[in-house]
């Protein structure tokens, strides 16, 4: 029996999908997660055996990505190569598309036995999608969804004014380079195992956004001022993107300001975390693209084949 390795770049919405990680509770009649839709396509391939799926980026509920990517190990009885990645591409498409699934995969990699969607991974890049209204509204969120485009739902976190961007841009520069970023992360449960909360951000952007239809085909989109909101790091913590997006949304409406940012990483807390910020909503989050090393793909001993689409 023959093992090998292959890498998938996948893409999908995940409004409707319980986020990466298999549910323990799916079983063959019901997969709702990423992971679970996955396993389930390949074995359309009828593989000798399915080794677990390792995901680079384990997205949450509700969170997007135009390319994630993941490894799995596959057997067959034959020697050399078991699947042509094209075919596995090709099934796994089929398969989804057959189900209504809302995932997709752009391309199918052979890499050595040795790589890691994980922990080789070097760099991951998120796109944060938010968008002010021009008017203010009353209290509640019911209030901010009458202004909601039919094809943002799901993509766009709404927010009301007022929004000061300009007050963002030393915050950006506070968050970026190595920090304990403890008052990020989520509080543990009593008895789970010490994390590091150490993490290094390259960048912290914010930018003038767009619809993603012609603003002229929805007059809804002449109620609202996008923004996104781009970080890239080599990894982060669960939902830590999604705090930094509601720490500049608190700072953007004057309900927290660079001090208070400051204080959060002076003194790194799990239990530090401010009252005044709303964490964001998955629903604005995309995980644009996951950045690896090319010395990672070079041939093995153990591969004999060179990586291919």
């Amino acid at each position: 029996m023959s093992m090998r390795r292959y890498l998938l770049h996948i893409a999908y919405c995940g409004s409707r999908l319980r986020g990466v990680q298999k549910q323990r509770e799916e079983h063959e009649a019901l997969f709702v997660s990423v992971g679970g839709l996955v396993e389930k396509g390949l074995q359309r391939l009828r593989p000798e055996s399915i080794e677990q799926l390792y995901f680079s980026s384990r997205t949450d509920t509700g969170v997007h990505a135009v390319c994630n990517t993941a490894h799995v190990d596959l057997s067959c009885q034959s020697e050399g190569l078991c699947y042509e990645p094209s075919a596995i591409t090709n099934t796994l498409n089929r398969f989804f598309k057959k189900n209504n699934a809302e995932i997709r995969v752009h391309k199918t990699i052979l890499v050595p036995s040795t790589f890691h969607a994980r922990y080789d991974a070097v760099s991951r890049r998120y796109l944060y999608r938010l968008a002010v209204t021009l008017e203010p509204t009353s209290a509640g969120r019911a209030a901010l969804e009458k202004f909601m485009p039919v094809a943002e739902i799901g993509k766009l976190y709404l927010v009301r004014p007022p929004f000061d961007v300009e007050r963002l841009e030393p915050v950006c520069r506070l968050l970026e380079g190595i920090h304990d970023f403890a008052s990020f992360a989520n509080v543990q449960r009593k008895g789970d195992t010490p994390r590091e909360t150490l993490r290094e951000i390259k960048s912290v952007t914010v930018t003038p956004g767009r619809p993603l239809l012609d603003p002229s085909q929805d007059p809804l989109y002449s109620h609202l001022q996008f923004w996104d909101v781009n970080v890239h790091g080599k990894s982060f913590l669960y939902r830590q993107v999604r705090r930094i997006v509601g720490v500049l949304v608190g700072v953007a409406q004057g309900r927290f300001n660079l001090q208070d940012v400051q204080h959060m990483l002076d003194y790194p807390s799990q239990r530090n975390w401010s009252p005044k910020v709303q964490v964001a909503p998955p629903d604005g989050l995309f995980l644009l693209d996951v950045e690896y090393p090319l010395h990672v793909f070079a041939e093995g001993e153990d591969s004999g084949q060179r990586p291919q689409e």
